[in-house]
């Protein structure tokens, strides 16, 4: 197949490029709602709100939807990706006889520094510098057996749940002042909603700068980046961090590297999966309580993951499926490319839509942006080897000039 063939490289892995290209699209689908209006300070007021009741049925339908088949799915995927992908790195490391250490340091680094950018002069809801500080950690656990890291994703991800299992399971009567304290929060919440919307919709580009800045603290004061407070950070990251480990696992034991081999390991996997992924997904579509969400999505991450790799043999699937192989190969470039176009529809220097479009048209608004992206990026990798910034990137990791074009 021709275009196969295109995108097809030694040492890469197409399923692979295919999945991280699927998760790139999944998460500008629940990126979506950042972009086009305060989704942070609205959870914290309540669904009950004054931007959500306005939505039309076609709204909350939407937003249902998307809650139960892609929030925290492609998230969560792109986590386990970038677990694997680092396992990869240090086995090629070994490989070449090369020191892993100092490559995945300058790399993780350079990560850090192109997502403060990112963070503070694009958009706030950046992840690339959470990924850069996980990275480091990971290191601690990269040269551990793959039974050793299966055991601490799973224990972590417990330890991350239990709070809010009990939180919900044993509800406690609220005090007079934990009372108040909300009732400070979401006044608090509402004012910044207001700001935001009012700032980002009308504002110049200066006063812009500052809504950016100050959304991008206010996030990171949120989970203990902000403060310098590790063990808070740590905890408000498992999730992440978690999906790393199981990453790192799966590459460590080629489950996706070799799937026929363990196509028996890997259809019990499926099939648990499903049973346990979709039912819990519902019941947070149904019932919007957090529990559901933190145990259902990486099962059903997981259920994508496993069915892409079981799919991608036929021909039929392959005809859809490669062109995300494209976006998959410059993830990283395809990411920042959506900040982009994204802020420039919704921010006063570009349309000014921000607060004036709800989510069923937000979806096709996703679309169309990741549209223009497979277009783009699959021209592109006729020509190129690397999108822009993996190529920068690449050459920070490795202090050398690579080719860039074929």
């Amino acid at each position: 197949m021709r275009e196969l063939d295109t995108i097809q490289e030694k040492d890469r892995l197409f399923h692979i490029d295919v999945i991280r290209g699927i998760a790139i699209f999944g998460i500008l689908l629940v990126n979506m709602a950042h972009f086009s209006y305060p989704d942070l300070y609205l959870h914290m007021i309540g669904p009950d709100n004054f931007f959500t009741q306005n939505w039309s049925m076609i709204d909350n339908i939407t937003v249902n939807i998307l809650n139960i088949f892609v929030q925290m799915k492609f998230i969560t995927m792109f986590s386990f990706l970038f677990g694997f992908g680092m396992v990869i790195m240090w086995e090629r490391a070994k490989e070449k006889d090369q020191k892993f250490g100092p490559i995945i340091f300058r790399r993780l680094i350079a990560l850090l520094f192109f997502g403060t950018i990112h963070a503070f002069f694009i958009w706030d809801g950046d992840i690339l510098t959470d990924y850069a500080l996980l990275g480091l950690v990971l290191l601690f656990f990269i040269k551990r057996r793959p039974k050793t890291i299966l055991i601490w994703a799973i224990s972590l991800y417990f330890l991350f749940a239990i709070p809010l299992v009990l939180a919900t399971a044993v509800p406690t009567e609220e005090s007079g002042e934990m009372a108040e304290w909300q009732a400070e929060m979401k006044l608090e919440s509402k004012q910044n909603a207001d700001q935001a919307i009012q700032t980002y919709s009308e504002g110049s580009f200066l006063e812009i700068s500052k809504q950016r800045i100050h959304d991008r603290m206010y996030y990171m004061s949120m989970n203990g980046m902000l403060t310098l407070n590790p063990i808070l950070y740590l905890f408000s990251t498992i999730p992440y961090f978690s999906m790393f480990l199981l990453g790192a696992y799966f590459a460590k034991r080629k489950l996706l590297h070799h799937p026929k081999k363990f196509n028996a390991s890997l259809k019990r996997l499926w099939a648990i999966s499903l049973l346990i992924g979709l039912p819990t997904n519902i019941l947070f579509g149904i019932f919007d309580n957090d529990v559901f969400l933190l145990i259902g999505a990486p099962f059903l991450m997981m259920f994508y993951v496993i069915s892409i790799v079981f799919i991608i043999k036929f021909s039929w699937a392959q005809k859809i499926l490669v062109p995300f192989a494209a976006v998959g190969r410059n993830a990283f470039t395809n990411y920042v490319l959506q900040s982009i176009i994204a802020t420039t529809i919704f921010y006063n220097y570009g349309l000014g839509l921000y607060g004036k479009v709800n989510p069923f048209m937000g979806l096709f608004i996703s679309f169309a942006i990741f549209f223009i992206q497979l277009i783009i990026s699959n021209i592109w990798i006729k020509y190129f080897r690397y999108g822009p910034l993996e190529w920068v990137w690449r050459v920070v990791t490795y202090k050398k000039v690579s080719p860039f074009r074929y």
